[in-house]
C-alpha cells in the first residue's frame, strides 16, 4: 500500500461522506442497484442485446459499435439491457442481464397473470444477482403531502 496519505487541507468538497440522499439514488438512479432484501416494483419498458466492454482509460463499461477499439477493451461480452419503468420515482431506468437471467425473466413475464413485478438482488456465492418475483399487487399506500415533504 504505497498510496500517499492526504492531509486534511487537501481534502476536497468531493471528499464528503454519501448522505441519506447518496443511498436512495442507489434505488432511484438510472441503473437501480438494491441492496439485499430491498425490492423495487417494475414494469418492463423493452429490451436489446448489446455488446459492452470494461475500459479502463475510462473505469467504466462502455457499449462497443464498429468504430471502437477493441484492443483498449476487457472483459468484451453481450448483455440483455432492460428497460425498465421505476414505480419508486415514476422514471424509467436500466437493469443489465446476462442470457441465462434473461432467460429466467421471460418465463416470469409469460407466468404474470396481474401481479406487480418485483426486483431485487441475492446473494450467491458472494455475489449480488439480480432476482425478479411476481406479488400481488395492493392498494396504493396513503399518506399526507406534508409527511412526504
Amino acid at each position: 500500500m504505497n498510496r500517499p496519505r492526504r492531509m486534511l487541507d487537501e481534502i476536497g468538497d468531493g471528499d464528503i461522506p454519501p448522505s441519506r440522499e447518496s443511498e436512495t439514488k442507489r434505488l432511484t438512479g438510472l441503473y437501480p442497484k438494491p441492496l439485499e432484501g430491498e425490492r423495487i416494483p417494475i414494469s418492463i419498458l423493452g429490451t436489446e442485446k448489446i455488446r459492452i466492454g470494461w475500459s479502463p482509460e475510462e473505469g467504466k463499461s462502455v457499449s462497443i459499435d464498429d468504430e471502437t477499439n477493441l484492443d483498449s477493451l476487457k472483459r468484451v461480452r453481450e448483455i440483455n439491457e432492460v428497460q425498465i419503468f421505476n414505480w419508486l420515482t415514476g422514471g424509467e431506468g436500466l437493469i443489465e442481464l446476462p442470457d441465462p437471467e434473461m432467460e429466467d425473466l421471460q418465463s416470469l413475464i409469460e407466468a404474470k397473470n396481474g401481479e406487480q413485478l418485483v426486483y431485487s438482488r441475492e446473494k450467491v456465492k458472494g455475489k449480488l444477482k439480480p432476482r425478479f418475483d411476481l406479488e400481488e399487487e395492493r392498494e396504493p399506500r396513503r399518506w399526507l403531502l406534508s409527511d412526504r415533504l
